[in-house]
């Protein structure tokens, strides 16, 4: 009973659990710092892992440029097909037209510049002397005010460079040596672009097939999103080839050279490929410029030539590719800069379209998954049986 009336004791073991535990190094960091640190590391990662990447692909650069560039064929000639098939056309039968025709295009253009240059050539070196003897005359008569001996020299060593480049043997030699290596990577794209086009679809239903099973509708939104702005960008890329062709043969025509209709079509092949592909069918045009109407005619052409492409370039080059990718022409012009101090030509040809495509499968990927949210997971990547387990 005496028992009973005892007030009882407060429990003292939740005290004694409650002991400060040991200090840890990181509980002198702050927060902020901490969340910064975390977020560097995984800066670090990523950018190794983008490095490494880049690396490898270097290594094997003939397959990376090769592959890359038969699936931008692929995207410019897969419309077709699907024309010729939606006209019930098999689609075997689309493919071969479309991929045989398009390689019968592309080989008359180059065989028609090549022939009409070819069959000019002893009139364009008759025509020599006079433009020689007209570089000497600027050489001498000229603010730069040489001496007949400094001029001659000068006139006779460009002489020999032309000659040799219209019909030097030796160096086509050496240009048809050079071109073995590119010959074979351009056999590689051809049977590349050819086995995507018979596809189907087939290869990226097995890239989708690698990803988890709840996520399969994003990457195939993205996938069709990213193809869809490549196509886009291909039929603009030809575009803007065909109005810098254009743009140039009134001013052949005003400066009176010959071969206008084939340096035409030398400038829409060499457009197609950017920088570099414009840079190098200046300068042919220029050449002939040059034999055939004189030192000030040349220079007159290569002036309007860049100012052409410059104003085309940095104008209506992002306003038309900007509404096809949809990417800001700021973003343009940082890709192609950027892609071609990572990765030389080859950047430049592969910056813009690469950040159009994942900026828009990225864009596609959120509308996407924002227009399902409220039926399903907050988090992409969520475990979608999480929520089957806590239901």
């Amino acid at each position: 009973m005496r028992d009973s009336h005892r007030p009882e004791q407060q429990p003292t073991a939740i005290k004694v659990v409650e002991t400060q535990r040991p200090k840890r190094p990181l509980d002198d960091v702050s927060f902020g710092v901490q969340v910064a640190a975390w977020w560097s590391l995984c800066f670090v990662l990523i950018i190794g892992g983008v490095v490494t990447l880049a690396w490898l692909l270097d290594r094997i650069s003939l397959v990376t440029i090769t592959v890359t560039v038969a699936i931008m064929i692929c995207a410019l000639l897969q419309p077709l097909v699907a024309l010729l098939v939606r006209f019930k056309v098999p689609r075997t039968l689309a493919v071969l037209i479309v991929f045989l025709g398009g390689i019968a295009v592309i080989s008359w253009l180059m065989w028609f510049v090549i022939s009409q240059i070819a069959y000019s050539k002893d009139n364009l070196l008759s025509q020599l002397d006079g433009g020689l003897a007209s570089i000497r005359d600027w050489l001498v008569n000229g603010p730069l005010k040489m001496t007949p001996k400094q001029a001659d020299r000068y006139s006779v060593q460009l002489g020999q460079t032309l000659q040799e480049q219209f019909g030097g043997s030796s160096a086509a030699l050496d240009r048809a040596t050079g071109a073995i290596g590119v010959l074979s990577g351009g056999v590689f794209c051809l049977f590349a672009t050819l086995f995507m086009l018979f596809d189907n679809g087939r290869i990226w239903g097995w890239v989708v097939s690698m990803f988890p099973d709840h996520i399969h509708d994003h990457v195939q939104e993205a996938g069709q999103a990213g193809w869809r702005t490549l196509t886009a960008y291909m039929r603009s890329l030809v575009l803007l080839a065909a109005i810098n062709a254009v743009a140039m043969v009134p001013v052949m025509m005003i400066a009176d050279m010959p071969l206008v209709v084939p340096l035409a079509v030398l400038l829409f092949l060499g457009s197609l490929v950017p920088l570099i592909g414009v840079l190098v069918a200046g300068v042919v045009v220029c050449l002939i410029a040059f034999v055939s109407q004189g030192l000030t005619t040349a220079i007159v052409v290569a002036i309007a030539l860049v100012l052409i492409v410059q104003l085309f370039g940095n104008l209506l080059n992002p306003i038309i590719l900007g509404k096809a990718v949809d990417i800001h022409p700021l973003a343009i012009l940082v890709g192609v800069t950027g892609g071609t101090l990572v990765a030389g030509i080859f950047g430049a040809f592969v910056a813009v379209p690469f950040v159009a495509v994942v900026n828009n499968a990225i864009r596609a990927v959120r509308e996407h998954h924002g227009s399902r949210s409220s039926g399903g997971s907050d988090d992409l990547f969520d475990d979608p049986t999480e929520g089957s387990a806590t239901a």
